[in-house]
Parts: C-alpha cells; sequence; structure tokens
C-alpha cells in the first residue's frame, strides 16, 4: 500500500470506530490485517491475529487488536487489524 493510500485508508476507519481513532491519537502504527484463529479458507497459509501478536510483544511492541476494515470501510469480521507502538 502506498503511503498516501496508507493514510487515506486510516483517515477512513478512524472515522468509522472511535476506538482507531483513540489508539491513532496515541502514537499506535497501523501493522496489518490479520485472520482471526480458524478464519483463514481452508489450505490458505496465513499467520493468524495471535501469531502477529505474539511476535510484536516479543519485539517490545506495546499491541492493541481492533476490528478491521477494508478499503471501503466496511467491517471485516474474519479479520483484526493489528497495531503496535514502542514501548
Amino acid at each position: 500500500m502506498a503511503e498516501n493510500e496508507k493514510e487515506a485508508y486510516l483517515a477512513l476507519i478512524a472515522a468509522h470506530d472511535p476506538e482507531i481513532r483513540t489508539l491513532l491519537d496515541q502514537g499506535f502504527a497501523f501493522v496489518t490485517n490479520a485472520f482471526k484463529a480458524g478464519a483463514a479458507p481452508s489450505g490458505m497459509k496465513a499467520r493468524t491475529d495471535r501469531e502477529h501478536v505474539r511476535r510484536l510483544q516479543q519485539e517490545g511492541y506495546q499491541v492493541a487488536v481492533t476490528a478491521a476494515y477494508d478499503e471501503q470501510g466496511q467491517h471485516r469480521p474474519s479479520l483484526s487489524a493489528i497495531w503496535r507502538k514502542k514501548l
């Protein structure tokens, strides 16, 4: 995602979700959307939200998990948005 596309995406989802607006205001950075455990399509190898959280915590980040949204601002119930902030 290009930087200006990422900024537009973050502005869109922050307008939809006050929790995301709060995280951005607190200095959290968006990392990725990840499948919730058991939600990845059959046969698809993907890191789950839990795996991302564990890895980021081991790297010394404070981590938050929120609802995930697509590029049009629609909620994606099978995904979690992962956020990080350096401790």
